[in-house]
């Protein structure tokens, strides 16, 4: 099977999982936003107005050419009205490659702006877009192969449809780089309310280059558990639906704390 015809595949699931969704007669009512932290889809929901949202986090991404490290990750959001998020985003990076000395330096920071032009409660469904803007922090972190050389632009939309206490969130959107390959993403999370405090999650998400001949296709397992009104707990791991001889990460973790107030 060539690349292309394994991401028709995947896209193809994805709209299996949706329609197999939306046919769920589940009354519908308000549940948890299921994307973003822990997981790499994003969601339409904001803090609220005049809140702050913090996500402290270890991250790790193991492959067959090593291993990266974001720790921590720090990402800040604000919410600047009901429908406006303000987020700006660095992590710490530890990069282990096979055969080399560990590098270790401040990543790129990201900020970015989120808008939800529609509320499931008027319109029936959520929508929002989330302009991003990446770029590097240091020439040194450039130079020693941390991070890519280059400032980067991301262009998702996010919609969500709760059905009872199931929630589902596509997302899917464009990257612009500099000097790279731009590229397309894409992604479908669930996400169950178990409990009161518990939510349980699952995603597919996946990148092909802007010719759909290089794709890499993840899914992520994960929870969040609110421990107080201020304090939730975040947990995913996840990796590549092929072998670690592709080169695609063999293992994905996010463990974090959000902080609410």
């Amino acid at each position: 099977m060539t690349k292309s015809s394994r991401l028709v595949a995947s896209l193809k699931f994805l709209i299996c999982l949706m329609c197999l969704a939306g046919s769920m007669l589940v009354a519908s009512q308000p549940a948890y936003g299921q994307g973003g932290p822990p997981l790499i889809t994003d969601d339409p929901a904001t803090p609220g107005d005049g809140n702050w949202e913090i996500n402290l986090a270890f991250t790790a991404e193991k492959r067959r050419t090593g291993r990266e490290y974001e720790s921590p990750l720090l990402d800040i959001n604000y919410g600047l009205g009901e429908h406006i998020q303000l987020k700006y985003e660095v992590p710490w990076l530890v990069l282990d490659e096979r055969g080399q000395r560990t590098k270790t330096g401040l990543g790129n920071s990201t900020f970015g702006v989120k808008w939800r032009f529609f509320d499931e409660d008027r319109h029936g469904i959520d929508m929002s877009v989330y302009p991003q803007f990446e770029f590097n922090n240091s020439d040194s972190a450039t130079d020693r192969g941390l991070v890519d050389r280059g400032v980067e632009f991301v262009l998702p939309f996010q919609i969500e449809k709760s059905f009872g206490p199931i929630s589902l969130n596509p997302e899917f959107g464009y990257v612009f780089k500099e000097y790279n390959n731009n590229e397309w993403i894409y992604g479908l999370a669930i996400g169950y309310e178990a409990s009161s405090n518990l939510e349980l999650l699952a995603e597919i998400s996946g990148t092909t280059d802007q010719d759909f001949e290089d794709d890499e296709l993840l899914f992520n397992l994960g929870a969040r558990c609110e421990l107080s009104e201020t304090h939730t707990l975040l947990l995913s791991a996840g990796r590549s639906f092929r072998s670690a001889a592709s080169g695609e990460p063999e293992f994905l973790l996010y463990v974090g704390i959000q902080f609410n107030f």
